[in-house]
C-alpha cells in the first residue's frame, strides 16, 4: 500500500506532528509512505519536509506560485501515477483543494482530515469552499466530536465521516534532560516557577489573555516566568502588551523550539487559553510529560479534562480564571501532583498514538479492500 500525505505547513505545529505519528506507525505496519509538502512561493516554509527526511522518510516536495496553480496540481497528479500512490491522504484547505484537482479522473482513494479551522471574516470563503471539496472525498476524519458535528452540517454525508481523536508518543515525553541545563539555556533562574505555554502566536490562542492572568499570578509568585514557545503574527503585539502591562522581565518568548520535551521538563504549569481548538496536541503532549495544566472549556478540550481530576477548565477569554487556576496549582503541591498523574493516566489509556494510528489503518485496509 503507497500512501501520498500533502500538506502545507507553515512549521512543526499539531497537524504536523499528527502526519509524522501515523506515517511512523504506518512505516512500522508494512505502508509506503511518502510526505508530500508544498513549496509556496510566497511563505516557503519546509521544516516539516527536513524533519521528515532526517527521521528516514520518503519527502516530496511541490512547488506551488500563488492560490490557484494549475502546474501544482498536474505535478501532483504525475507524481501519484508515476510512484503508483494508491491513497492520497491531505491535511488543511489547500492541500484539500489541490488534492481535489489531482485527483481527478483517476482510482486513487482520497482521505482527508480535519484538524480543526481557524476562524475570522477573511476564512469564512475557505471554510465554505472546502466543506464543498471534501464531500467529494472517501472518508473525512474529525479529531473531534464537535468537528465531526460542524461537518455534518456542513452537508457532508455522516457516512463519510470517521472519528479519530489525535495520539501522542509517550515515549518521547520520558525525557532525562537537565531541567536546569534548559533553564539555563532560556535564561530562566534555578529557583524560578515557570509557566508556560506552546502553540502558534495566532490571535484564536488566546495569549493576550495568559499575559494578562500574568500580571495577577506575578502579584502573588513575583518569582515566576511566563515562557510562551511559537512564533507568529501576533508576536509584536504581544510582546508590546507585556510591556505595556509591566511584566515584560517576567516574559520569555521563546520563539519556534525543536526540543519540546526537554522544554516540558521545566514546566510547574502549562496553559492553553485557547479561544478555540480542535484536538490540540500541544495539550495531550502537556500530560504526557506529566505537566498540570489549566485549560479553556472549547473544542475537545473538556472531553480529554476533568475539572479537578487530570486538568482545570476555565472559560476563554478569562484572565482572572486563567490566574486563579494557576495560583491554585501552584500553592498546592497535592494537587499539581495528583493532576500530572491523572492527566497522564488518561492520556497513556486513550490518546496514544498507536492507538490512533490502528483507527487509521483500518480505514485504508477498508478503502482498498
Amino acid at each position: 500500500m503507497k500512501i501520498l500525505h500533502l500538506i502545507s505547513s507553515s512549521g512543526l505545529l499539531g497537524a504536523e506532528r499528527v502526519l509524522l505519528e501515523l506515517a511512523e506507525h504506518s512505516k512500522r505496519a508494512g505502508l509506503k509512505v511518502t510526505i508530500g509538502v508544498f513549496k509556496n512561493s510566497r511563505n516557503p516554509n519546509l521544516e516539516l519536509a527536513n524533519t521528515a527526511s532526517g527521521l528516514g522518510f520518503q519527502v516530496q516536495i511541490f512547488p506551488c506560485n500563488g492560490r490557484f496553480d494549475n502546474d501544482a496540481a498536474q505535478t501532483i497528479k504525475g507524481y501519484m501515477e508515476k510512484e503508483g500512490i494508491n491513497i492520497l491522504h491531505s491535511h488543511n484547505y489547500k492541500s484539500n483543494f489541490y488534492a481535489w484537482r489531482a485527483l481527478s479522473n483517476n482510482n486513487i482513494r482520497w482521505v482527508v482530515t480535519n484538524h480543526g479551522r481557524r476562524f475570522g471574516a477573511k476564512l469564512l470563503l475557505y471554510n465554505l469552499l472546502d466543506a464543498f471539496i471534501v464531500r467529494r472525498a472517501d472518508k473525512i476524519i474529525a479529531v473531534s466530536e464537535e468537528i465531526a458535528k460542524k461537518m455534518k452540517l456542513a452537508g457532508i454525508a455522516k457516512g463519510k465521516i470517521c472519528l479519530i481523536e489525535n495520539g501522542v508518543n509517550l515515549e518521547m515525553f520520558t525525557t532525562n534532560s537537565s531541567s536546569q541545563a534548559i533553564k539555563e539555556s532560556l535564561g530562566i533562574k534555578k529557583e524560578a516557577l515557570v509557566v508556560g505555554t506552546i502553540g502558534a502566536l495566532t490571535r484564536e490562542k488566546g495569549h493576550q489573555y495568559l499575559l494578562r492572568a500574568a500580571l495577577k499570578v506575578i502579584r502573588i509568585y513575583p518569582e515566576a516566568i511566563f515562557l510562551l514557545v511559537g512564533d507568529g503574527i501576533e508576536r509584536p503585539g504581544l510582546e508590546k502588551t507585556a510591556s505595556s502591562l509591566g511584566i515584560k522581565d517576567s516574559v520569555i518568548f521563546a520563539g519556534m523550539r525543536k526540543d519540546v520535551p526537554e522544554i516540558l521538563s521545566i514546566l510547574n504549569v502549562f496553559v492553553l487559553p485557547s479561544l478555540n481548538e480542535g484536538l490540540p496536541m500541544a495539550l495531550l503532549e502537556a500530560q504526557a510529560a506529566q505537566i498540570p495544566v489549566v485549560a479553556t472549556s472549547v473544542g475537545a478540550i473538556p472531553d480529554v479534562l476533568e475539572n479537578g481530576v487530570t486538568g482545570m477548565l476555565i472559560p476563554p477569554k478569562d484572565p482572572q480564571a486563567i490566574a486563579e487556576a494557576i495560583i491554585m496549582i501552584l500553592s498546592d503541591k497535592k494537587l499539581a501532583s495528583g493532576i500530572a498523574q491523572k492527566g497522564f493516566e488518561r492520556v497513556r489509556d486513550n490518546f496514544s498514538s498507536e492507538k490512533m494510528a490502528s483507527k487509521y489503518l483500518s480505514i485504508y485496509r477498508e478503502l482498498l479492500s
